[in-house]
């Protein structure tokens, strides 16, 4: 069964034994949004470019630029976002997946050291387990969309989603020039274009899973979701209720993944970092089967 890997602090050790939650963020709330965003560059800078060959060269703005143009496309799309309360927004949290058997025993070494120093903990699922844990939250919550999918590294611009996305976004980009600008004159492909709701996720989701190829240590499988602004009546598991979207003191969103259902989500081993502390004990002990421990004993200095 293959095991799914998350590294996390003393702290979040603890609060995972406590809730058995996961925590996904707000995607403008990661530590880093410009992993996030380089999909995005790439696919506003060819949708632009795509546009732009359709308009007529005399009817261009004298020194356009398709870089200046992908800022400011990039700066309009944050700020519709930090003017919501949090839903329709796109909740991610990770998981990483060993190469090797050295991987699952003792972890991979360059995410000890990014998520912890070596000084927190690996808690391993068995990938069954999550998928189960996001089949029980989507029948008690209603999302929009609710997945996991595998992280490619790097962009494949003759791959047909990033085509497509591309497509339907210099369709958009025109459709703001024809609207802004009645002397220039372009046919849309309107019989193809998708409704703004389903470009909005395929756009998020292209985004969440495609990262720098400087970030492939992490071998990600990454969980997404997007939860409704509503609740639903469903004629066989009943109430999906409105998910709860969450403030953190720092201002950061995040919803948590498994809450209404016990008992929760349990990790099959604990892997404890080479500088962390080995007592752990009091945390195992809230969960129901205890999962087992292991060290990781890196040679480090």
């Amino acid at each position: 069964m293959p095991l799914l890997s998350h590294y996390t602090t003393r702290v979040g050790l603890e609060g995972i034994a406590e809730t058995r939650t996961f925590w996904a963020t707000n995607f403008l709330s990661l530590n880093d949004t410009s992993e996030f965003f380089y999909g995005w560059h790439q696919l506003m800078k060819t949708a632009l470019e795509m546009a732009m060959a359709l308009i007529p060269d005399e009817k261009k703005q004298t020194g356009y630029d398709i870089e200046t143009l992908s800022e400011n496309a990039t700066s309009q799309f944050k700020e519709s976002f930090h003017a919501t309360d949090g839903y329709g927004h796109l909740y991610v949290t990770s998981f990483a997946r060993g190469k090797t058997e050295d991987h699952n025993e003792r972890g991979i070494r360059t995410l000890w050291e990014q998520y912890n120093g070596h000084k927190g903990y690996c808690l391993q699922f068995e990938q069954e387990d999550v998928r189960r844990m996001l089949e029980l939250d989507s029948q008690t919550s209603n999302y929009e969309g609710l997945g996991m999918a595998e992280v490619k590294y790097g962009i494949d611009r003759d791959e047909q989603d990033f085509r497509n996305l591309c497509f339907q976004l210099s369709q958009q980009f025109l459709f703001q020039v024809i609207r802004a600008r009645a002397d220039i004159r372009v046919e849309l492909q309107r019989e193809r274009i998708w409704p703004d709701s389903v470009l909005h996720r395929k756009i998020m989701e292209y985004c969440a899973t495609h990262k720098d190829p400087c970030y492939e240590d992490e071998r990600e499988l990454r969980i997404f979701a997007y939860p409704s602004a509503s609740a639903e009546a469903r004629v066989f598991t009943g109430i999906a209720t409105k998910k709860q979207v969450r403030t953190c003191p720092n201002g950061k969103k995040y919803i948590a993944l498994g809450e209404n259902w016990r008992p929760g989500i349990v990790p099959r081993r604990v892997i404890i970092g080479t500088k962390a502390d080995h007592n752990i004990d009091s945390s195992l002990a809230k969960y129901s089967p205890k999962p087992k421990m292991a060290f990781a004993n890196m040679p480090i200095a």
